[in-house]
């Protein structure tokens, strides 16, 4: 029986224990996940313990610690490991934390079942002697799975906030009819390639976004309702458009009747609709035997907009839309287990209440970080952010606007201390932020500090750099977002 005091000493850690090898490939892990049928949560739960393991060191940490950290009950954490435990992946072993009565206790190692490893090489060894001209089993072929591409399946709309956002239209005259932009991700050997295709030029423009985020949150209200009934769910629904504008532009439903927003809320679901994305090089090739997969996405179809007369005989309209079926099916997961509306959500529509592009989509940048556990650097220069929160707009759009979301939100009590190098740029201040003029009549942050969407920002001058930085690092007081959206079970 191992003895692992200096854990109890350092952190006091008490057994159970839950542990990673240092050499742990995740991703493979993931897969297993999905390929042995683990149900989401379960999968969920060991996303979690990994990346909240990845705080300690020794990569090993107590059941109440992660507990804690993850927002679950320990019995919880304890009986989805077990879970794990009987599909091979979870290996345990006995130890003590205790010094002097050496009580047993347990700890559990996420593992990789090795007969997979095997299998996968015996397979990549018969594949290098093969005849170049035989043919690929239907068998094969069958087990390409293209709905998952990711293994963080957390919130239904990761992807599209972690990619297709990007890719969006953040300036209201453009009429661009497509937009390519490339985002690199650490561990990635390629960037991730995404095209944005438009029919007749009607690019997705990002506050659209708006009522994507109202059409899900009506989906899963109406899917619940469903399968309360017993009903068969299909893909293509009918929409009033009254209760989109509602969730949209969170307004009365008094006020969402009139023309003005009906034709607007018409127009953006057309656009969402007339928006193709094409990805590339976003899948990893290093465990797989899928080299590639390009991927044509469409957030959804819109089929017909009606228009029909109520109970009273007053005219409404409808749109009829269709889904993607992973859309739909994770819905229908997430609902059979019970999970939270915001425990499914990511995006949520208000978000969209700034017409400030940027902010949008660091609002959007920063709610991926705070909830999937992704870290956010700490520095950046102006472009190298950009290209992290909104790599489809211009280094100048994305100055300025960040810049007036900075000062709509800075902190009265600061006090900036002005470098030499950059005294002569300033040309005005703006309540605790000084500004200077690039270009006529756009100002631009170069001291200010604000606290937005859970982080804290500051701009200023790095001597040691020659250039201007923006420093992140979380807010405490980020903990309403978090309530908002985390797992409250």
């Amino acid at each position: 029986m191992r003895e692992l005091f200096g854990l109890a000493e350092k952190y006091g850690f008490k057994a159970p224990l839950v542990s990673v090898p240092d050499d742990f490939d995740f991703k493979v892990f993931m897969r297993l996940c999905s390929s042995l049928n683990v149900s989401p949560t379960t999968s969920t739960v060991a996303s979690d313990i990994f990346i909240s393991l990845q705080e300690i060191e020794e990569l090993t940490a107590s059941l109440e610690f992660i507990a804690k950290k993850i927002n679950r009950k320990l019995s919880n954490v304890r009986h989805h490991l077990v879970q794990l435990e009987k599909e091979g992946l979870i290996s345990s072993e006995f130890i003590t934390t205790d010094p002097i009565k050496k009580r047993r206790g347990k700890l559990y190692k996420l593992a990789t079942p090795k007969g997979h490893l095997i299998a996968a090489a015996e397979s990549q060894k018969k594949n290098t002697v093969s005849d170049n001209f035989q043919s690929v089993s239907s068998s094969t072929v069958e087990t390409i799975n293209i709905e998952r591409y990711d293994d963080k399946t957390r919130f239904i709309e990761l992807q599209i906030v972690r990619y297709l956002v990007k890719a969006m239209r953040t300036n209201r005259k453009d009429k661009s009819s497509t937009i390519s932009i490339k985002l690199r991700e650490e561990g990635r050997v390629k960037p991730v390639h995404i095209t944005a295709r438009a029919e007749e030029g009607r690019l997705i423009y990002l506050p659209d976004m708006s009522y994507y985020a109202s059409a899900i949150t009506w989906l899963i209200n109406h899917i619940s309702e469903r399968i309360d009934e017993s009903e068969t769910i299909g893909e293509t629904f009918t929409l009033p458009l009254e209760p989109l504008v509602t969730m949209a532009k969170d307004i009365p439903v008094s006020e969402a009747s009139a023309g003005g927003y009906i034709n607007n809320a018409i127009q953006s679901l057309q656009r969402v609709s007339a928006t193709t994305f094409d990805m590339r090089d976003f899948y990893d090739t290093k465990k797989d035997f899928i080299v590639d997969i390009e991927l044509y996405y469409k957030l959804f179809r819109l089929e017909a907009i009606v228009t029909y007369e109520d109970s009273k005989k007053v005219e409404k309209k409808a749109a009829v839309i269709q889904f993607p079926r992973s859309t739909v099916k994770s819905i229908i997961a997430a609902v059979k287990e019970k999970r939270t509306l915001n425990d499914m959500l990511l995006i949520d529509s208000d978000v969209f209440a700034t017409k400030n592009e940027i902010e949008i989509l660091f609002g959007l940048w920063a709610r991926e970080h705070l909830i999937s556990g992704r870290q956010a650097q700490q520095l950046y220069a102006w472009n190298e952010l950009r290209e992290s929160v909104a790599p489809s707009s211009s280094l100048n759009e994305f100055k300025r606007k960040f810049s007036n979301m900075v000062m709509a939100n800075s902190d009265p009590s600061y006090k900036a201390k002005i470098h030499e190098a950059v005294e002569n740029k300033i040309v005005k201040q703006v309540g605790t932020c000084h500004l200077s003029e690039q270009r006529k009549g756009e100002l631009v942050v170069e001291y200010g500090r604000a606290t937005v969407q859970g982080y804290l920002i500051n701009i200023g001058y790095s001597p040691e750099q020659g250039i201007p930085v923006i420093a992140f690092r979380r807010d405490m007081s980020a903990l309403h977002i978090l309530g908002k959206l985390e797992d409250r079970r």
